[in-house]
């Protein structure tokens, strides 16, 4: 079933959101447009809200693995930590992460370059993507270092992997454990039910892939993400302490957090996102690229294999969020009429 407009307003408490909007509005013949696009390629069902409005609306019951969106869920809750004075952008990893001192490289590697994919490890997917690993976090931090830290975006599960011990040894020396952590200062607030995530052979959950939620939760996730990108404060995070951890590197000033931003709008060149990944990218590439010239660079997109995807439009209120099952699916097609 296909709804427009008319749906219930979610307010800040259910999803972290208000009900501010800014823009144009989007309009019946509009969302036919987009409806005629996000439902090609694999589309198990979405969503789109606006002041926190559903809007228009397919099989928002759905649920499946939301994939790499599951990084912005792990940067959301190193914002909550932060908030909670356990962990800063800018701490060593090596103050908690001990294998790592005395590693020259390794040793100058901070949170915020985990964040940033820039702490100059090897991606890691072959090895930390094994159906059956016992330890990934071990797998992880023994990864080579084949870059200077700081100095070139990688972009694979490594770094999510190491920031999962991380948070996990921090989270047991005050009585909790990285599951807890993510429940308690981050699905709980947003009102995010999930269901199996990813696990290794310890059920450490993996912060590179492997949530799930229903195109529901998407939009919940998308519309908290809205409030703190436009600075204020939701779900109990502080807007201050989710900006620093998501801010965005030189070496690649369009990612940060989990988050893909269009910040080079209007100078830069459209690509997408998955398409360009493998094999990594020098800094000049992604200083001029961007995710779409039609849209504003204020635009934030949560981007997962398979054509799973949250965009967000905070200047506007905006957030469209999809599921999908088909590596067939891209976004310029969606930003063209979105």
């Amino acid at each position: 079933m296909r709804i427009f407009g008319g749906g219930a307003l979610i307010g800040v408490n259910s999803c972290g959101a208000s009900s501010d909007t800014g823009g144009q509005k989007w309009t019946r013949d509009s969302l036919e447009m987009v409806d005629g696009v996000i439902r090609r390629n694999g589309c198990k069902g979405w969503g789109a809200w606006e002041g926190g409005r559903l809007k228009e609306s397919w099989r928002t019951h759905e649920k499946g693995s939301i994939l790499s969106i599951t990084k912005s869920l792990a940067g959301l809750a190193c914002a909550k930590a932060a908030g909670e004075g356990w962990l800063s952008p800018g701490e060593k990893v090596s103050a908690t992460i001990s294998e790592w001192r005395g590693d020259g490289g390794k040793e100058a590697v901070t949170v915020r370059m985990l964040l940033q994919m820039t702490a100059g490890l090897e991606e890691g997917a072959g090895a930390l993507y094994r159906r059956t690993i016992a330890n990934k976090s071990k797998v992880a931090i023994g990864l080579r270092q084949i870059d200077a830290p700081g100095q070139k975006f990688r972009y694979g599960p490594a770094c999510w992997e190491v920031l999962a011990e991380l948070l996990h040894r921090k989270a047991v020396k005050r009585g909790e454990t990285l599951e807890g952590v993510i429940h308690r200062g981050v699905m709980r607030p947003i009102g995010l039910h999930g269901g199996d995530w990813r696990s290794d052979g310890r059920g450490r959950f993996f912060l590179s892939t492997g949530a799930e939620l229903t195109v529901t939760d998407l939009g919940r996730l998308g519309r908290t993400l809205l409030e703190l990108i436009a600075g204020r404060d939701a779900a109990g995070i502080s807007s201050s302490d989710f900006r620093a951890m998501t801010k965005t590197s030189s070496a690649n000033p369009t990612f940060g957090g989990g988050l893909w931003w269009n910040r080079n709008a209007g100078r830069g060149r459209p690509v997408e996102i998955e398409d360009v990944l493998d094999p990594p990218r020098d800094r000049s590439f992604w200083r001029s690229a961007c995710l779409s010239n039609r849209q504003p660079s204020s635009m934030v997109a949560l981007i997962g294999s398979a054509g799973q995807r949250v965009f967000i439009w905070p200047d506007e209120g905006k957030v469209v969020a999809r599921l999908g099952f088909s590596g067939s699916w891209k976004d310029l097609p969606l930003m063209a009429v979105v």
